[in-house]
């Protein structure tokens, strides 16, 4: 029997079982750090919103937080054209369903080739008023927006800003016995960015982290004690399990001027929007992906 040489290994072809353990270990890395990976977003992910969705119901005891539900639909049927609308229902807490305002949009696109978007529509918003047999307090808007949409590296950036004239109906007394209707314009810029968040390749569901920031402004129409109104914050997350589809889940913190107690008050609120994007051209020359925006 040969004495088998201590630098040696026992040999499997031309390649020693020693490289070939090796080999796979190296190529199990990969795979290790990415599931490494996943799980750590999943552990700092998930416990940051069930703690903060948690730490807002326990703060807002007194004051319900608002919570949004909204449809967006959106339907591409030329290069350069496509519709869209909105329906929209908000509530002040979930337990008891109490009704805020309700609203829906609707307007016409001009796409380009760069990433702009040019729309122009109607809207009506309708503030449930429940102190009164009046139920409805009406707003008419026409709008018009110019929205850019460009990335750096995997994050994607979204301008918008919209041109609103609101027709309002408002009470004219302490009493809320008269209302009449008042025209203002104001002002709204949107930033908003989002990127992707690491899945499991055998998983169809893409999932994206979205944050954003839009705030208003009016032109010196007799509103308030200033020009500021309001100003959104809002982070996320967007679940899109098919290209059509995408659910957006984001926490929205408001600051909005109370003109008559001349403050600005802190709203707390959840908004939940289905995106339902579609595309009905036979034939595609401008090729810029849609991404689901706030709306």
């Amino acid at each position: 029997m040969k004495n088998i040489p201590r630098s040696g290994y026992m040999k499997l072809g031309s390649i020693s079982w020693f490289q070939r353990v090796n080999t796979q270990a190296e190529a199990m890395k990969p795979m290790d750090e990415k599931g490494t990976k996943m799980k750590r977003a999943k552990r700092m992910f998930f416990p940051f919103f069930i703690f903060l969705f948690v730490g807002l119901q326990v703060q807002a005891q007194s004051n319900k937080p608002q919570y949004w539900f909204t449809y967006n639909h959106t339907g591409r049927f030329a290069d350069r054209w496509s519709y869209g609308f909105d329906l929209n229902h908000r509530t002040n807490g979930i337990i008891p369903f109490n009704s805020s305002l309700s609203a829906a949009r609707m307007g016409m696109n001009y796409h380009s080739k760069t990433g702009f978007r040019i729309t122009a529509g109607y809207a009506w918003f309708g503030t449930f008023v429940p102190q009164q047999e009046r139920i409805w307090l009406h707003e008419n808007r026409l709008y018009e927006q110019v929205q850019y949409s460009h990335s750096s590296g995997k994050v994607n950036f979204t301008h918008r800003i919209r041109i609103e004239h609101r027709w309002r109906q408002l009470f004219t007394d302490a009493a809320l016995d008269k209302t009449e209707v008042f025209l203002t314009n104001r002002y709204r810029y949107l930033i908003q960015l989002d990127g992707p968040i690491a899945r499991r390749p055998n998983r169809q569901t893409y999932f994206r982290w979205q944050v954003a920031n839009e705030f208003f402004i009016h032109n010196k129409e007799e509103i308030g004690y200033m020009l500021f109104d309001q100003n959104r914050t809002l982070a996320g997350v967007l679940i899109s399990p098919s290209k059509t589809l995408s659910l957006a889940v984001l926490y929205q913190l408001i600051l909005q001027q109370q003109p008559f107690l001349k403050e600005t008050r802190t709203i707390n609120s959840f908004r939940i929007t289905l995106f339902h994007q579609l595309d009905f051209r036979k034939r595609k020359t401008i090729t810029v992906e849609e991404i689901p925006v706030i709306d």
